[in-house]
């Protein structure tokens, strides 16, 4: 019975952005496949990523790169996404990995060319997986990375081969499914600076059966990683690290300086001052601050207010406004920054995870024609993410007689009590409540974190559950030259992932303001003035909450493929064949988020729907032209899907693609591409309740806002969507770096569209044996691009403000502020919905070298695979196209992840008898600022580099370091160091979460592993 399609162990001609170098066992039939050049030895026939057309792997007119189970291997990488994010065609994920300290956690995803986890398709032996959330994103964290034979990544749209999704490309994870024996790997890894430990176990046995016509293959994984905070880390991730005017020479660009009194960013140098980080925070602080009250002698006090502040000895506080000492008797001017909380020592840098995964593949041969195959899935993903202790820092009412106060500070109360105007609403997630002049109830923002509560906690409890069977086999062929060699493939796949959240730790809302205030001639429970939260007070506010996601996704698919008819070149190779899906996703959130009464986890509110697709596709191969003088051969492939939607915003869409290869002669071939692709809005953009979400943000209105942009229009922009003049540029519009936004799904939602344009050639010299290398251009556009209203929340604030500066636009319109300081609060936030409102474009090239040479009884090998990004442009609106962001080479809070304009990875590795040593060298070259880079390139007003914080991540140069020892016949050791030269990440107070970008830079110093692999 012939080899089916799918088992092929036949590799690609690879693009540069491959992480890693083949092991060398195979290095010398990898460099062959990488060419497309002329193979030296037999290779079979299979089906390839990219296409259903089984082919013989070197004749692919789209690149792809391989990553094989020696480079996961060598890298130490104990989850699948850490080895696939280094290399340079993926741009790291903020939202996923093991740096991810978000809610909920513990998923690992990919983001190939930058566009987004839900932009790329995750195959396993070409087949969908399972999906974790309403996203519809393959959760990584469910591939068994112990058999992985390897994965062939294809760059560009591919939703003719593969349907919706596949827009940036596809990740396809190929699988050992043929195995004999037993083995054993075992791992541990830590990390220099906290010695923290990481262990895995992968147990693999599969046997033959019934004399060879079947196989079973079992495999059980159990991981343990450590959790890491940031205090632990120490150094440069310890502090919330602000930008600010510091003594000159007291910080460093990785550590923050003694603040300079009286001075900001704008006048810092004329001060004598040197540009900084300071030591930052949050705004709400566990003394509490008091602010949202007016100054001092401005038009918005009056005389007996000005006496009731003189009295109480806070005759001259600024917008920051006032706290409390420990004891809670004094009241004093808050001080920005040296008051703010430091949120760095509690949250996670790496969040703890715990992994049980049980896979089984299996095949039996039927009969000559039929194979029948099994996959089977299990896993159990638990992981702990930690957070600050609970804050809010919202309006709220305090009774004028507050027992806790002094005297003084209550007569303070009474005058703001007596100058209200009109009736106040406060309201505290479901409950509202009215004030009005002269009632005993003051009006203040009171902000604190309520450290006695604890730190807030996340555990994420994952299972994902996944059947697939089905059937392939020889159909033989109807003529030797019409529908010969044909085979065929029906498969049915069921997937479900259950997902809870345990959340503790977390503030109700209603129950903390209904505890500020007095219950008749009963004090209030909590005393929240100075360090004065008590066992009963905790116990008031306190609260948890649960939260479920069901996710489930069914395929039905059945395919025919072979040689249509021969041609005078060759045989035309054709596949034909339909596919169903249906997806469905219910969130469920805890009644307290959905109601909006929790402080400390992001509300939300139920998302539940589903939607199928019913598909035709075909692929065809024609051989052209064959062995004539400047063509040796040429050869051109076509693909066409047909998708009918469950949606109305869609309803029914074609996919196309069409490319050539041409083999000029045995050393040189060039190939080119062009592919229509495809994504269907998720369930999430479609069916999303409104939820909230707390996100770093710019507010333009408030001294935030750079200095060459404070400017008069701006100021009048501001004044007429809410802040009042007098506030306008100030420190109390934004008293944090954060702010809440509303975010939701849109049913009527459009698929988005892009194109792939690829061309590339490939050389192999034959003066230079095993040199081989290719060179690919890439273009890559997106239309239609769904994200929520003007591309996200600092979009939207930078688009109302700085560019559009309408205020009757939907940016400013989505806009609402606080009616007392102007800030967007808990109470105002930004209202943000799902649209296909913006467009992406990447383009750039790759680049790869492959060379080999023996020595005596040894044998060096050499790789490098390099990508430089051209172009990486966001159009927020397609409506405004000249309003563009060019992020290549740039990192910030629009452009978000830097996105180094060059980066490589290159392995040399030395072979001997039974011993490797393996270097590898990875390379990101520098980025810049946005708030520079985009005013600088699309005309603006530019601020100097001289006038920003630390605006340039410096290029960035690791080594890692690898070994294979062959100890015994069946044993094999391996370790290495990652980060050998321990060097610290840049440092930037833009970035989220760790004061550097820890999905993108090394942030742990070195990392190093050891392992034994046995087999029996």
């Amino acid at each position: 019975m012939k080899k089916h399609p799918i088992r092929s162990s036949s590799i690609l001609p690879a693009s540069v952005g491959g992480l890693s170098l083949l092991c060398l066992s195979l290095m010398s039939s990898v460099l062959q496949a990488q060419t497309d050049a002329g193979a030296q030895t037999e290779v079979n026939e299979g089906v390839v990523t990219g296409s259903r057309i089984k082919r013989d792997g070197f004749d692919a007119s789209t690149p792809v790169s391989v990553v094989t189970s020696e480079d996961i291997k060598l890298s130490g990488k104990v989850n699948i996404e850490d080895q696939l994010s280094k290399s340079p065609q993926f741009v790291a994920s903020t939202n996923g990995g093991s740096s991810a300290n978000t809610v909920p956690g513990g998923t690992a995803d990919v983001n190939l060319r930058g566009f987004g986890a839900t932009r790329n398709l995750v195959l396993v032996n070409g087949r969908r997986f399972a999906i974790h959330v309403a996203d519809q994103v393959t959760d990584l964290n469910t591939i068994p990375a112990a058999l992985i034979e390897r994965t062939e990544i294809v760059t560009g749209g591919s939703s003719a081969v593969y349907g919706s999704d596949a827009i940036t490309g596809v990740v396809n994870f190929i699988m050992r499914d043929d195995f004999e024996g037993a083995e054993v790997n075992l791992q541990y890894g830590a990390d220099s600076p906290t010695s923290t430990g990481n262990y895995t176990v992968d147990l693999t046995a599969g046997t033959n059966f019934d004399g060879g016509r079947g196989n079973l293959v079992m495999s059980l994984n159990m991981l343990e990683r450590g959790g890491i905070t940031r205090g632990e880390r120490g150094d440069f991730a310890f502090d919330s690290l602000s930008d600010g005017c510091v003594v000159a020479g007291s910080g460093t660009d990785h550590s923050a300086g003694t603040p300079l009194a009286g001075a900001s960013l704008a006048n810092c140098k004329a001060m004598g001052g040197d540009l900084g980080f300071v030591r930052g925070g949050s705004g709400d602080i566990p003394t509490s601050r008091i602010s949202g009250i007016p100054l001092p002698g401005s038009a918005q006090s009056n005389a007996n207010l000005n006496a009731a502040y003189t009295a109480a000895g806070i005759g001259s506080f600024g917008s920051f406004g006032l706290t409390f000492d420990e004891a809670g008797n004094t009241i004093r001017a808050a001080q920005d920054p040296q008051d703010r909380f430091n949120l760095g020592p509690d949250n996670y840098i790496i969040v703890p995870q715990e992994r049980t995964m049980a896979n089984v593949f299996s095949h039996y041969d039927f009969s000559e024609t039929a194979r029948g195959y099994l996959e089977f899935h299990f896993s159990n993903n638990v992981v702990d993410a930690q957070l600050a202790p609970s804050n809010v820092g919202t309006n709220t009412l305090l009774n004028v007689n507050n027992p806790y106060l002094t005297s003084q500070m209550r007569e303070v109360l009474n005058q703001l009590d007596l100058r209200e105007t009109g009736t106040t609403n406060i309201t505290t997630g479901p409950v509202l409540r009215s004030t009005v002049a002269g009632d005993g109830l003051a009006v203040v923002t009171l902000g604190k974190r309520y450290r006695e509560v604890g730190n807030r906690r996340s555990e994420t409890e994952r299972d994902v559950y996944r059947t697939a069977v089905g059937v392939t086999g020889d159909l033989g062929s109807v003529s030797d030259i019409f529908m010969s060699d044909l085979n065929y493939d029906i498969y049915y796949s069921h997937a479900t992932t259950d997902t809870t959240e345990n959340l503790y730790n977390a503030l109700s809302r209603s129950r903390l303001q209904a505890s500020l205030l007095s219950n008749g001639a009963t004090a209030p429970v909590c005393n929240v003035f100075g360090l004065n939260i008590d066992d009963a007070c905790a116990d008031a506010i306190g609260i948890s909450a649960i939260n479920t996601t069901d996710a489930k996704m069914e395929v039905i698919a059945a395919s025919i493929s072979g040689d249509l008819f021969q041609m005078p070149a060759g045989a035309a190779g054709f596949a034909l064949g339909t596919e169903w899906r249906k997806t469905s996703a219910e969130f469920k959130p805890d009644s307290y988020l959905s109601s909006g009464d929790v402080a400390g986890f992001n509300a939300g509110l139920p998302t539940k729907g589903s939607l199928s697709v019913k598909e035709l596709f075909s692929e065809f191969r024609l051989p052209l032209v064959k062995d004539v003088t400047g063509i040796q051969n040429l050869t051109a492939n076509a693909a066409f899907r047909y998708s009918d939607y469950s949606l109305s915003g869609i309803g029914n869409a074609s996919t196309y693609l069409g490319g050539l290869e041409w083999q000029v002669v045995d050393s040189v071939t060039f190939r080119g591409q062009f592919q229509r692709a495809i994504r269907a809005p998720n369930m999430t953009e479609l069916f999303g309740g409104l939820r909230r979400s707390v996100e770093t943000a710019t507010d333009p209105c408030s001294s935030r806002q750079p200095t060459a942009g404070q400017t008069q229009a701006v100021r009048e922009l501001c004044a007429a969507t809410g802040v009042p003049s007098s506030q306008v540029f100030t420190a109390g519009v934004q008293p944090n770096n954060i702010i809440p936004a509303d975010f939701g799904g849109n049913p009527n939602v459009g698929e988005e569209t892009s194109d792939t344009k690829t061309f590339g050639v490939v050389v192999s010299p034959s003066a230079v044996p095993n040199l081989r290398m290719s060179i690919d251009y890439f273009n890559i556009t997106l239309d239609g691009a769904i994200a929520q209203l003007g591309g996200g929340l600092n979009n939207t604030l930078n688009l109302c403000y700085n560019v559009i500066q309408d205020e009757n636009s939907e940016f400013c319109r989505a806009i609402s502020r606080d009616a007392n300081t102007g800030a967007i609060t808990d109470s105002s936030a930004v209202q943000i919905r799902q649209a296909n409102t913006g467009a992406l474009e990447t383009s750039g090239i790759d680049l790869a070298i492959r060379y080999s040479f023996d020595l005596p009884n040894s044998k060096i090998s050499l790789g490098t695979d390099w990508t430089r990004v051209n172009e990486f442009a966001l159009t927020p609106v397609e409506a405004f196209p000249n309003i563009v962001n060019h992020c290549e080479g740039a990192f910030g809070s629009t452009c978000g992840e830097p996105i180094p304009e060059t980066r490589g990875v290159t392995r040399i590795t030395w072979e001997l008898n039974s011993y490797s040593l393996s270097l590898r060298h990875r390379y990101m070259s520098s980025v810049t600022v946005d708030r520079h880079l985009l005013p600088k390139r699309s005309g603006g007003t530019v601020p100097a580099l001289d006038t920003l914080v630390y605006p340039t991540l410096d290029a960035q140069s690791y080594l890692d370091f690898s070994f294979t020892a062959d100890v015994m016949e069946n044993i094999q050791v391996y370790g290495g160091v990652n980060n050998l030269l321990d060097n610290d990440p840049p440092v930037t107070s833009v970035a989220p979460r760790t004061n550097a970008y820890a999905a993108t830079y090394d942030v742990l110093g070195q990392e190093y592993f050891i392992g034994v692999n046995a087999k029996f």
